[in-house]
């Protein structure tokens, strides 16, 4: 037990069984409300202030580990100080609507860890906190109150601190004093002579903190001020003091904290269990706060899957493979070293096929005393059968990743029917991550053990699963199977019930078959052409470098952006345009607008063009071509962008800037196998197309019926000229006011873009939709049909879900309008092309030609073929791109060949 004689002035020892804490909820939740910015669900439920409570409460609790635990709650209605002063806290506003459902929910969250909340009609937080604060050290007891307000540090003494978890800051006696100036017996007086304009206490008029702490410093407290007052010899501070002697004795009264509310302090009934973690997990996923849900206690997964077995013989696996076939579908997972499904080393493969059971069959684990297992090879030969029959579903959590594993060892993985990745993304795809985890967690309510946690360190040596023994290996991959057995049911039913189903078994399903044939093909590299590129680059750079200095007239790192913070408003005394928390922002908008009053800003932003390109492609490409195949290979993901476009990483090829000749120098690295040539297809204006259809605006289908170019068109609205008089600088204008009413944009951002005047930027968007009124009419009728189903469709049927349409907050609500009008438009443009790459994948199959799809960036897919499939692959590509889905305008198709893909494009 520790020792209670010692003064407390620091937090105790976590686990102190003689410390009670008492929580002020209300105080916290406020702050969080302000201090944080406006979240919200994918429901549109506003959370910023429920994630900083819980936030603080998941650390208090993890830290401090409380054994005696309490929770103040304010009373709902009025206090006993409102009777004595009405004009008490007159000046506060009534909560908004967002904050007071998160105080319901902080409420809930409160219950769910099972603390006990002491709450008395006409009593404050602050009376509850003092009368515990008193009864506890009646019984010898310490208090550590978890606060911030400045009233309680009237309570603070050596068994007494307050603890500020969000400053993280400590207040024993000489903290309290070095803050307030005084000790903590003389705060309440400080607060009556000085007044707290946040509760409309009214103190002295003009007795500010400084005059406070020297007439308590003199006389002791308010009394011996009074009895003194005579004596004070500056005559304002005399004067006002005798004036509002009755306002100072109110005063008093009010921040006097009451500690004789009729609650009682029981040990025992204030143990704290560690909550309710189940209840908890609920809330947390239904709240999507999602980062916390990791810090809550795990609960195992075991439930998915009452029995795990091993496969360790041929027999074992003669067995499973027969109940498979009998049972007609099978879950998957399997287990592999590393997360790369192309040079990962897999270690064995988790199967489930029925509701109370899964298996792991190992195959490659590498430890002193490992089991007799099966080979790689014998593994996948007993599964071959299974695998490649199309009759048997295959139900994963990630098919294309299966795919390009399985591909690896010579085995096609076919049947695959359900991705729960895919599924969730369907479902929602606004949410944060629809991995086989999060799906796990907010279907079944279950955490899974993760990765990192199966082959965590051990003696210092971070272990591989290679290394990991077979029951854990096999805990982890058959109850990920086991999972995605359970959860395929329930999600298949959600995917009929809000008509996916077409979407996913016709585009997304077939999707990744043609996505993991792509990754596992890659593209050639001229890994040369790049390194020779690096040695120009790298001395532009220098030369820029040097060209900073002598703008700057000192030498500075020019990629310190507090170096340049400096030399730009300080030295240079460049209007500083916008301000970071902790600093004046340098980013690119803010260079870009100074390079107009100087050209430093402007030799900034090319250096930094410059060194990005040059660290993310010339340096990092050549590095990243696979030692066995000789090509890079991206890694697509199908589950990521809300709009449902495709984005690829490691590495990120759809960046490439295509608009500058480095841009298109980088595109020539990447070349055809000998004697092959790549081919280039391109969606002439697409999401323009694509807008034309779902707006039906005359205008802009009878542009498109008729080839004629639409950017011209549009400038002869802006300018006022004929088609024959515009100019390219008015066609390209006209071009980003095209786009820019297709992404939303205002008229705001449109002027910084164009570098023209506001007004005339919206002139510009008036000029388009008096050109375009069925665009405007389209426009307006997206966003109200959004409002009324809670999000936005494709033509597809992909939906985006758009909560914040019905925020309180401006900002939120503008951001949720614009992308209520961009989604189906960049939607519908991404439904198209995965169409046509599916229609294109599966005539190359059925053909049986060499061709291979290499590459999809954004409205561009890239092939290479032998020269005697040229014509052949061009007619299929252009013809499916140019019907994959048939619109009120034609689609249109670029084409272009060459050895290389810059060549091509």
């Amino acid at each position: 037990m520790a020792d209670v004689s010692a003064p407390l002035t620091k937090l105790p020892e976590p686990g102190d069984d003689r410390v009670v804490y008492v929580l002020d909820a209300s105080g916290f939740l406020f702050r969080a409300y302000h201090a944080l910015p406006p979240l919200s669900t994918s429901r549109g439920e506003p959370t910023h202030a429920v994630h900083g409570f819980t936030n603080m409460l998941l650390k208090l609790v993890r830290e401090q580990k409380p054994v005696h635990f309490a929770v103040a709650a304010d009373s709902k209605g009025p206090s006993f100080r409102k009777e004595v002063f009405p004009a008490y806290k007159e000046n506060r506003e009534a909560p908004p609507p967002d904050l007071s459902q998160q105080i319901r929910r902080c409420r809930e969250i409160i219950d769910a860890y099972e603390i006990p909340v002491f709450e008395e009609p006409g009593v404050e937080a602050d009376d509850l906190i003092a009368t515990f604060v008193k009864k506890a050290r009646d019984q010898g007891l310490r208090v550590v109150i978890v606060a911030s307000d400045k009233d309680l540090m009237q309570l603070v003494g050596d068994d007494v601190v307050m603890y500020d978890t969000m400053r993280e800051r400590v207040y024993g006696p000489p903290e309290t004093e070095a803050k307030m100036g005084v000790p903590p017996s003389k705060v309440r007086d400080l607060l009556a002579l000085m007044g707290d304009s946040s509760d409309n206490i009214p103190g002295v008029p003009g007795v500010g903190p400084k005059t406070a702490k020297q007439l308590l410093d003199e006389y002791g407290d308010l009394d011996g001020v009074y009895a003194h007052v005579d004596e004070i010899t500056r005559k304002s501070t005399r004067e006002k003091l005798v004036a509002h002697k009755e306002d100072a004795y109110l005063s008093r009264r009010l921040v006097s904290l009451r500690d004789d509310v009729p609650v009682a302090v029981d040990l025992e009934a204030l143990r704290w269990s560690g909550g309710d973690q189940r209840r908890l997990r609920q809330l947390f996923t239904e709240l999507e706060l999602h980062r916390l849900l990791g810090q809550l206690t795990p609960e195992s997964a075991a439930r998915a899957a009452t029995e795990l077995e091993t496969l360790f013989t041929k027999e074992d696996l003669s067995r499973a493979v027969e109940a498979v076939r009998k049972a007609g579908r099978v879950a998957l997972f399997t287990a592999v070293d590393r997360n790369d499904a192309l040079s990962g080393e897999l270690c064995g493969v988790g199967l489930a096929w029925d509701e109370d059971r899964a298996w792991y069959a190992p195959c490659a684990h590498r430890y002193l005393g490992a089991p007799s297992m099966l080979s790689v090879a014998d593994l996948l030969d007993g599964l071959r059968d299974v695998l490649e029959d199309v009759g048997i579903a295959k139900l994963s959590s990630d098919l294309k990743r299966d795919e390009v594993l399985l591909g690896r060892h010579g085995v096609s993985l076919r049947g695959g029917s359900f991705d729960t990745t895919i599924a969730s993304y369907l479902l929602d795809a606004g949410k944060h991550a629809h991995d086989l985890d999060e799906v796990a967690r907010s279907e079944l309510q279950v955490d899974l053990v993760s990765y990192d946690r199966v082959t965590e360190k051990q003696r210092g040596k971070q272990l591989s699963l290679v290394d990991v023994e077979v029951e854990r290996a096999r805990d982890y991959a058959g109850q990920r199977a086991a999972v995605t057995w359970s959860v395929s049911v329930p999600l298949r039913e959600r995917i009929e019930l809000e008509g996916f189903a077409e979407l996913m078994d016709q585009i997304e399903i077939p999707l990744a078959h043609v996505l993991a044939d792509m990754e596992s093909t890659g593209i050639r590299l001229d890994a040369e052409h790049l390194q020779e590129m690096a040695k120009e680059v790298g001395v532009q750079l220098r030369q820029l470098e040097r060209r900073c200095h002598a703008l700057a007239d000192e030498e500075f790192n020019v990629g310190s952006p507090r170096q340049l913070e400096t030399i730009l408003f300080d030295k240079l005394g460049l209007p500083v345009v916008k301000r970071t928390k902790t600093a004046r922002s340098t980013d690119a908008d803010v260079l870009e607008e100074l390079a107009a009053v100087h050209d430093l800003p402007a030799a900034i932003v090319e250096h930094r063009v410059l060194a990005k390109l040059k660290s993310t492609y010339l340096d990092a490409l050549p590095k990243q071509v696979d030692a066995r195949t000789g090509r890079v290979h991206t890694r697509y993901n199908q589950a990521v962008a809300a709009t449902g476009r495709l984005s690829s990483s490691d590495p990120n090829l759809q960046n490439i800037p295509i608009r500058t000749d480095l841009g298109r120098r980088i595109r020539d690295a990447f070349v055809s196998e000998e004697g092959w040539e790549i081919l280039s297809a391109d969606y002439s204006q697409i999401e323009l197309r694509v807008l034309a259809h779902l707006s039906g605006d005359p205008e802009l289908v009878d542009a498109f019926a008729g080839g004629v170019d639409v950017h011209t068109r549009t400038a002869t609205a802006l300018f006022g000229v004929v088609p024959e008089e515009v100019t390219r600088e008015q066609r390209g204008q006209a071009k980003t006011v095209n786009y820019a009413v297709i992404y939303g944009q205002t008229h705001f951002a449109l002027a910084r873009n164009l570098r023209i005047e506001r007004r005339e930027a919206m002139r510009y968007i008036e000029a388009f939709f008096q050109r375009y009124a069925g665009v405007k009419e389209y426009m307006e009728a997206v966003i109200e049909e959004a409002r009324r189903n809670g999000g936005t469709r494709t033509i597809m049927g992909r939906r985006r879900m758009l909560p914040d349409l019905h925020s309180n907050n401006r900002s939120l609500r503008s951001a949720a309008e614009r992308v209520a009008r961009n989604t189906p438009i960049q939607g519908s443009a991404a439904d198209i092309m995965k169409a046509a790459m599916v229609q294109i994948h599966g005539r190359l199959e059925e053909r049986g030609m060499q061709s291979r799809m290499l590459l999809t960036v954004h409205d561009e897919l890239v092939f290479e073929a032998p020269p005697e499939e040229k014509a052949a692959l061009e007619e299929l590509v252009t013809d499916r791109m140019e019907h994959a889905v048939e619109l009120k305008v034609p689609l249109v198709v670029d084409r272009g060949w060459g050895r290389t893909w810059g060549e091509a494009h």
